[in-house]
């Protein structure tokens, strides 16, 4: 599908339909549900360049195997292109990340909410059928909070927002306060470099965890 005929994420949002007296679970995709870092990693090696996280933004990170000094940022910018375009359809999901997520649905709604480009939008439809997560999703632009708030104003009971972005999750408080924020990545290689905040409501260390955070607020 091409990128113009995908809708503005307040548009996707619309035509969602959304239940005011469920409890809501707002969930981000990339190192949440779905590996990102691990599969570009195999997917650099295979094109001799690496990957050496040294914080949580691939800046500097994509490696000139030969070299081992960092690519110019042109070369990085193609590379992540190549590989969302390339690889999107197929992220596997971090463990345990589907079982969490079916068992959540028992008593709360679920909406995925991800970063992606428009033109990667199907792609990442299409991995989330193929890994039996069967839930609305909505791509998004830029910071999460007013798409957050858009779904928020037409629920009446709680709501949980999850993602591994500190500044997703400032953006989660700024627009709504009232929102329970987990900071959480579901791949440990990440969850390493996520960095220092005080925006969040929950830190869970793993979706068992993060289950019974839910569970406690919401069932």
């Amino acid at each position: 599908m091409r990128k113009s005929m995908i809708p503005p994420t307040h548009e996707q949002i619309e035509r969602i339909t959304i239940i005011s007296d469920q409890p809501l679970v707002l969930v981000d995709a990339d190192e949440v549900l779905v590996h990102f870092a691990r599969p570009f990693m195999n997917y650099l090696r295979d094109r001799d360049y690496g990957l050496q996280l040294n914080g949580y933004t691939l800046h500097d990170a994509i490696l000139d195997t030969e070299s081992n000094l960092p690519v110019d940022s042109q070369t990085a910018q193609d590379l992540v292109v190549s590989f969302i375009k390339g690889e999107t359809h197929r992220q596997p999901a971090t463990e345990g990340a589907i079982e969490a997520m079916h068992h959540i649905s028992k008593y709360a709604q679920i909406i995925i909410i991800s970063n992606v480009p428009r033109y990667a939008h199907e792609a990442r439809l299409q991995n989330f059928q193929k890994l039996n997560l069967p839930f609305p999703f909505v791509s998004n632009e830029g910071q999460k909070g007013p798409a957050l708030k858009q779904i928020c104003d037409q629920v009446q009971k709680p709501a949980i927002f999850i993602d591994d972005n500190a500044s997703q999750i400032a953006s989660a408080k700024k627009f709504v306060p009232n929102l329970y924020r987990f900071y959480f990545s579901g791949c440990d290689l990440v969850r390493t470099q996520m960095p220092i905040t005080d925006t969040y409501t929950h830190n869970p260390k793993s979706w068992n965890e993060l289950v019974g955070l839910c569970h406690g607020l919401l069932a």
